[in-house]
């Protein structure tokens, strides 16, 4: 029983003895055997609810725990996170002070994802913890049903002739180093997420 725990709330249960390992296996287990997440197995066995849960999450993140569906969200907060973007990163953008935005992620132990959505809308992110459910959700409510392609998102976005006329530039020139900073680039790394996430979606319809 002493395997290393992939799941990162998993990881972080065991690291505060929250369950023993018995349990915590069981867990692994039903996961596995079901596709549940792993938040909905401790919840179904009895192990954790999930408001203890998101407790959990919060104390380790030291943020706090938000109620989404109490919250009536305006359009000034909404539009800090594109809907494409929002529905990627399974993320919801719930208050905005000056230039930071308090952002409810369903996957907030996951830090590459905090880095990079902060890196993506351009944005400093404080974030705050909420039910999975609940942001979906509200996803769906605020920001309606995916519609479109690739290039429908990229016009969403205003980005994609100026993703073309850059990258063509660059090429041109054949430097190496400004192709890397090219690279690293927001608009850039958002373009290929949303090729990557809507070949997921082709993919699961």
């Amino acid at each position: 029983m002493s395997e290393s725990v992939s799941n990162p709330f998993l990881a972080l249960i065991r690291e505060r003895n929250l369950l023993d390992d018995m349990q915590i296996e069981e867990v692994k287990e039903e996961h596995l055997r079901g596709a549940k997440p792993v938040e909905q197995v401790l919840a179904d066995f009895g192990l954790i609810d999930i408001a203890t849960q998101l407790q959990i999450k919060a104390d380790y993140l030291s943020t706090e725990v938000v109620d989404v569906n109490a919250r009536d969200l305006p359009a000034e907060v909404l539009k800090c996170v594109p809907a494409t973007t929002a529905r990627m990163y399974k993320c919801l953008p719930v208050a905005l002070y000056g230039s930071t935005v308090q952002i409810a992620l369903a996957d907030p132990l996951n830090p590459a994802i905090v880095d990079e959505l902060g890196f993506v809308i351009g944005r400093d992110i404080q974030l705050v913890v909420a039910d999975p459910e609940q942001i979906e959700r509200a996803v769906l409510k605020y920001y309606g049903e995916e519609t479109g392609n690739v290039s429908d998102m990229l016009k969403e976005l205003g980005e994609d002739e100026n993703i073309a006329r850059e990258v063509s530039a660059v090429v041109a020139t054949d430097n190496i180093a400004e192709l890397a900073d090219l690279a690293n680039d927001v608009p850039i790394i958002r373009f290929v997420n949303l090729v990557l996430f809507q070949a997921i979606q082709d993919r699961a319809s």
